[in-house]
């Protein structure tokens, strides 16, 4: 994204006007002396940029001055945000905008913070598809990215510039200490909104198939208990005799259904189930027991023909024989009676005859008919209970029909369809997320590429670690410096070598975004006082220099920024603005090519004039 400052305007409390002005496109040097102001223009970029709190010293700055404004561009528009001076207080709400980059003489509130950030949202190209991918404790997942998350590119404070462990400023604030590894990849042109959105799209999808699939096993596991729960109505309810427990298919509804019907009087009766049950079991015995003893009593008579048979059976042999006998004028009378008995006897105790068979039949069909009422007999209340009164009947009735009630209503919100799933599975399957990995891949070793032609541009600013090989980690977000050949990452001990650090890796993302067509970066990096560990804290006065070889290693950093400037310009076509604040004197700088040098702050004209205090 082009975007860069043109200048930065302050108001008095007197309404006069204080202007700080930058080049586009080049390497923009503001000197002076300590304590005149310069590190304060970090914060009032901020300030103006809609923080949520402020970090503007209130003694000199803040207490004298009434408007804090930028003047500002994006891409090949102009712009002009200011925001009235916080004073005493945390932040104010009055904001002046112009779309067109016009300077009021005196600013006026004409916008709110809301509409002014759905503006600069816009100009960013974040809409409702930026969200955070994932939570944390301050950020939450799916809400909007801030633009501010991007700035974090743009700045190499004082208090990171030489760090051996920070290299991205405000991570001592925990929103964007866990926005900037969220949104690295958004930065680096290695995910796209698009992607984005797709890939949020089936994050939803996934927990809501993953949810309905949790419920469906939920419900499993309470289906026990739903009908452990419907039985025990079921079962005080037959007990009141309200339900009839023969009944082969019961459910909430039919139980619900009978319960109000007996809670209408004309139907409030016991119904003797169980003991009609026990009735009809003492019919069947008996019958069963008269049928046995007849059945007992018959084979006794069978087995007493049986031995009448026996003794008969010298006749049968006399018959045989009749025709040598000497015969009686009664023989052949008594010898027909006697052929008769015998006949008639061996009908009677053949084995089976159709008595027998009927009632084998009969004692059958009674003995299932016993068995089925057994088992209803089981399955009914041994004891019907009364009730004591009307109000112990209604709360029974009250308290089943409410459980019941429950039971249906969670039944009925827990119903989860297969179909449903099926559905959700077949949207989850039309969304095509682009794997990043890959590109990931690509725009760490673009980094480390990048940052290793920095590195020699350096020559031997690194001393012992010149020949090093910078690596990027993706999982620190820092640039680390990893011995030739070996797994060993050096810790590169002074401050001065953090320091180049620092500046090769910004440098190095930018280029790595530019590279990769990132559209949320803006092009510019304002970099506080990288001369910090050759020169730290001393006022620079009357001539007074860094010695030769500290002044050499300023020379080297910031020729490093004006090549990075111009390769920028003649590679890629397009600009990149540096914004240096320092305090060394300008001749170790000022014959360095496609430098701006600004006024310089002293303590008589710093940014606050002494005729406004």
């Amino acid at each position: 994204m082009n975007f860069g400052f043109d200048s930065i305007i302050l108001w008095s409390n007197r309404g006069e006007m204080r202007t700080v002005r930058f080049e586009r496109d080049r390497v923009n040097i503001l000197t002076g002396e300590s304590h005149t102001g310069k590190s304060a223009l970090l914060d009032i970029i901020d300030y103006c940029f809609l923080a949520s709190s402020q970090k503007i010293p209130y003694s000199v700055i803040n207490e004298n001055v009434s408007w804090y404004g930028l003047e500002f561009y994006i891409n090949d528009k102009s712009y002009f945000i200011a925001r009235r001076s916080p004073g005493t207080g945390s932040v104010s709400p009055d904001y002046y905008f112009s779309s067109v980059g016009k300077i009021p003489q005196l600013p006026e509130s004409n916008i709110s913070e809301a509409d002014l950030k759905a503006l600069l949202e816009s100009e960013f190209g974040i809409d409702e598809k930026v969200t955070i991918a994932y939570g944390g404790s301050a950020l939450r997942a799916g809400s909007k990215v801030s633009f501010r998350y991007f700035f974090l590119f743009n700045t190499i404070s004082e208090d990171i510039i030489t760090s051996k462990t920070i290299f991205f400023d405000k991570q001592s604030e925990e929103r964007y200490r866990e926005a900037l590894p969220r949104i690295f990849d958004m930065a680096l042109g290695i995910d796209d909104v698009e992607n984005i959105a797709i890939r949020e799209k089936r994050d939803i999808l996934e927990r809501e198939i993953s949810r309905k699939l949790r419920k469906i096993t939920t419900l499993q596991g309470k289906k026990e208990t739903f009908d452990e729960e419907l039985r025990e109505i079921i079962s005080a309810s037959a007990q009141y005799g309200f339900v009839n427990p023969e009944t082969q298919e019961v459910s909430a509804e039919s139980i619900k259904k009978a319960l109000n019907e007996a809670a209408e009087p004309k139907n409030f009766v016991q119904n003797g189930f169980y003991e009609d049950l026990l009735t009809q079991l003492l019919v069947i015995d008996r019958k069963l027991g008269k049928l046995r003893a007849f059945t007992s009593e018959h084979k006794a008579y069978k087995n007493s023909l049986k031995g009448i048979k026996d003794s008969l059976l010298p006749i049968d042999e006399i018959i045989k024989q009749s025709s040598r006998i000497a015969k009686s004028d009664i023989f052949d009378e008594l010898i027909s009676g006697l052929k008769q008995d015998l006949a008639k006897i061996k009908e009677l105790t053949i084995n089976k005859t159709p008595v027998d068979g009927q009632i084998s039949n009969m004692i059958r069909d009674l003995e299932l008919e016993k068995s089925r009422l057994q088992e209803e007999l089981a399955k009914a209340p041994s004891v019907t209970k009364n009730f004591v009164d009307d109000r112990e009947k209604w709360i029974f009735l009250g308290e089943a029909l409410a459980k019941l009630k429950l039971l249906g209503s969670d039944s009925e919100q827990n119903v989860v369809s297969t179909d449903d799933i099926e559905s959700l599975q077949s949207q989850l399957d039309s969304y095509v997320v682009r794997d990043i990995e890959e590109s990931r891949n690509t725009a760490i070793s673009l980094i480390n590429e990048i940052s290793k032609e920095l590195l020699s541009e350096t020559g031997n600013a690194l001393a012992n670690y010149s020949d090093y090989l910078p690596e990027f980690s993706y999982k620190e977000k820092r640039l680390r410096m990893r011995r030739p050949k070996t797994n060993i990452v050096e810790d590169l001990g002074s401050s001065s070598n953090h320091m180049f650090l620092h500046l090769i890796q910004f440098l190095a993302l930018h280029e790595a975004a530019i590279s990769q067509k990132s559209s949320f970066v803006p092009r510019f990096l304002i970099i506080d006082q990288p001369s910090r560990p050759y020169y730290p804290g001393e006022k620079v006065k009357n001539g007074v220099v860094l010695k030769s070889s500290d002044s050499k290693m300023v020379e080297i950093a910031f020729l490093l920024l004006s090549k990075f400037s111009e390769r920028i310009q003649r590679v890629y076509g397009i600009g990149f603005q540096i914004i240096v604040l320092e305090h060394v004197p300008k001749k170790d700088f000022e014959k360095i090519p496609n430098i701006n040098i600004l006024p310089e702050f002293t303590e008589e004209d710093g940014l606050i004039p002494q005729s406004w205090i």
